[in-house]
């Protein structure tokens, strides 16, 4: 019998997919909580999932480039505050990215942390 992704058969809704395909945070641990030895495994855990951080990047930077290109687009026909919107969304990608960047390169220069 298959159960699916999820163990109810069902296949996982596009809002969930989207998810997992675009929100980088929940694949890395929190190296702030328990012992030693525990912040010293979720390290090296998140060192192991560097790897997928400049997909993650390029995914968030387009994601600013289309908001960006899309607040033009409306600004150019004179809807001012759909523009905006655009454009506030678009800051908030570049956060995301320059975020992940920087996390990337953490990761990547710090081999121990502890």
């Amino acid at each position: 019998m298959d159960t699916g992704i999820n163990g109810r058969g069902a296949a996982p809704s596009f809002g969930y997919l989207l998810y997992r395909y675009i929100w980088p945070f929940q694949y890395f641990r929190d190296v702030t909580c328990g012992g030693r030895m525990e912040r010293q495994q979720n390290y090296r855990h998140n060192r192991a999932m560097r790897r997928y951080l400049p997909g993650f990047i390029a995914k968030w930077s387009f994601l600013t480039v289309l908001a960006m290109s899309v607040g033009s687009a409306l600004e150019q026909f004179g809807l001012a505050i759909p523009a905006a919107g655009c454009f506030i969304f678009a800051t908030w990608t570049l956060l995301v990215a320059l975020l992940l960047a920087v996390d990337w390169l953490w990761l990547e220069r710090f081999p121990e942390l502890y």
